[in-house]
């Protein structure tokens, strides 16, 4: 079995209270099985307060309490659990978080979500094009994709990260070069053929092909179901300035040129986490997406950040990054939302929302 991680995985810690966020506020935690039996057992008068936190049923979860604060989290960020029983006790889902585990074949990918801000930082800390490491362990392999076509959307993707971390060309050229590549690839794959050598020829928008893609993706994302207020309230002003932020988004890229190599980083962390869900369907259009949207919609946040305030901080891009990843990364139907879009409406087909990254 062969294990590959981003370069900083081994790096990451839950930095808990020093946390602005919380993962134990805003999600409804489920308890696997064995947890449960560990917390059925624990004695004393923490554990009956352990038992009392839970909500019984065919899913058992944490009950929330004001605010939408799980149960055991105390008012200083810390988990009660951790405190009286130790990291071991914990469940699943609260022990993994924020990682992320994708199984093909011989190969397990790890990853750290982004709607994580230790985790964003870390992706923010290092300029130097994004990486990731392997090593190879004796666990079995899982045998659940079909060889070659595991093989083939490899190969994609890593002709898409070659194109994303070519800095002789602008980031917008590139975002373009991969969508174009991939809708090719993509035709290879449904036809049985092989991959394009080449990258075929991109058309570059026109101004109003431009506007149209950018409205038509502020009201995709403000359409879906929100996770929270903050996303509900960053959503709908993104989409009533969606006119003036296309305007500024140019000047707002020229004025903040050097730390462009961040929408880089997010491109490739996003094709790296989504791209290979093709190797179980066949469809790989729909995870350039993802990375293409990814980019376009933290810029247009960035830019009214940028135009609102004067200025972009690296800890505000991280904000924007870590919201943005909460709401289309962890539900499962507003990521399924997006993908259906990327193929059923013609302004948010990803070849034109990376057309709408400035170059």
């Amino acid at each position: 079995m062969k294990i590959v991680k981003p370069r900083f995985y081994d790096d990451f810690g839950c930095i808990a209270d020093k946390c602005t966020d919380n993962c134990c506020i805003g999600w409804e935690i489920d308890i696997d099985p064995a947890a449960m039996a560990r917390f059925g057992k624990a004695e004393g008068a923490f554990g009956e307060k352990l038992r009392c936190a839970i909500i019984n049923g065919e899913q058992p979860t944490f009950a929330n309490t004001a605010g939408e604060r799980c149960a055991l989290l105390r008012e200083d960020g810390l988990c009660e659990l951790v405190l009286n029983m130790g990291e071991d006790a914990l469940c699943d889902i609260c022990a993994l978080h924020p990682r992320f585990f994708g199984r093909y074949n011989d190969i397990e990918e790890a990853g750290l979500g982004l709607c994580c801000e230790e985790v964003c930082r870390l992706l923010f800390s290092d300029s130097s094009p994004l990486s990731f490491v392997e090593e190879n362990t004796e666990e079995p392999s899982f045998d659940n994709c079909d060889e070659e076509l595991l093989c083939a959307v490899l190969s994609a993707r890593e002709r898409v990260f070659a194109l994303l971390r070519d800095r002789s060309l602008p980031l917008g050229e590139r975002l373009r070069k991969c969508a174009a590549f991939v809708r090719a690839a993509q035709c290879s794959l449904d036809n049985g053929s092989p991959l394009p050598e080449n990258v075929p020829e991109t058309a570059k928008l026109t101004p109003n092909e431009r506007r149209e893609t950018v409205a038509a993706l502020l009201k995709l994302l403000n359409d879906g179901e929100p996770l929270n207020d903050e996303w509900t309230k960053k959503s709908s002003e993104l989409l009533s300035r969606a006119d003036e932020l296309y305007n500024a988004l140019p000047r707002f890229f020229e004025e903040n040129r050097g730390t462009l190599w961040q929408y880089e980083h997010i491109a490739v962390y996003f094709v790296y986490r989504h791209f290979l869900t093709g190797a179980s369907d066949g469809e790989i259009v729909s995870g350039m997406g993802l990375a293409a949207a990814a980019v376009l919609s933290v810029a247009l946040a960035d830019c009214m950040t940028w135009l609102d305030s004067g200025s972009l901080s690296e800890w505000d891009r991280i904000c924007n990054v870590k919201l943005y990843s909460k709401q289309t990364e962890y539900s499962e139907e507003v990521e399924q939302q997006m993908r259906d879009a990327f193929w059923d409406i013609p302004e948010l087909d990803p070849e034109k929302i990376a057309g709408c990254v400035p170059e």
